[in-house]
């Protein structure tokens, strides 16, 4: 008989796998290293199941702790194993890619909070952008909507969350 804490795994794997494999993979560039750390992730997050409080933090930020958790320690490990006759030209992007990534998490936070106040289609908008960082054409043929639609309601429902794209710190990096 499955516990509470194994289907609330399960629900987590079934909500976040393809977005952490996709997220570590434009990370890493590699499709086989991102299934490896992917796995990593999800392992810790069964392992830790216990430890994870809903007071302290959403689902989404707990995960990509983990997630980030297991890049830092992808690319020391790289640094460390790299070959001194590899290094040449070699500068690693380990601290723009982590900026990147941490940037993004907090991005991913404050849209959680805010998504609470908005209907379905919005809502779907704005995960696909900056969830799961599709472009306006890819939003608009997969709800079946033209791409200035979409990028009309990304506007005013930023707007209405008074976000603006261009000016607001967390979303400048997009």
């Amino acid at each position: 008989m499955a516990t509470q804490d194994d289907r609330f795994f399960e629900e987590i794997y079934r909500d976040y796998k393809d977005k952490v494999q996709a997220y570590i993979w434009k990370r890493v560039g590699d499709a086989h290293i991102a299934e490896d750390l992917t796995s990593d992730v999800f392992f810790k997050c069964y392992k830790n199941i216990d430890r994870y409080d809903p007071g302290k933090a959403a689902v989404s930020t707990w995960v990509f702790t983990i997630v980030n958790n297991t890049l830092k320690n992808y690319y020391r490990d790289r640094k460390s194993t790299a070959s001194i006759d590899n290094m040449e030209g070699f500068e690693p992007s380990y601290e723009d890619d982590m900026d990147q990534a941490m940037r993004l998490e907090e991005i991913r936070q404050y849209l959680d909070e805010a998504l609470q106040q908005l209907d379905e289609t919005r809502r779907k908008i704005l995960l696909m952008r900056y969830y799961d960082e599709m472009k306006t054409k890819d939003i608009a043929d997969a709800l079946g909507m033209t791409a200035g639609n979409v990028r009309v309601i990304l506007t005013r429902t930023l707007k209405k969350l008074n976000i603006d794209a261009r000016d607001n710190e967390l979303l400048r990096v997009l």
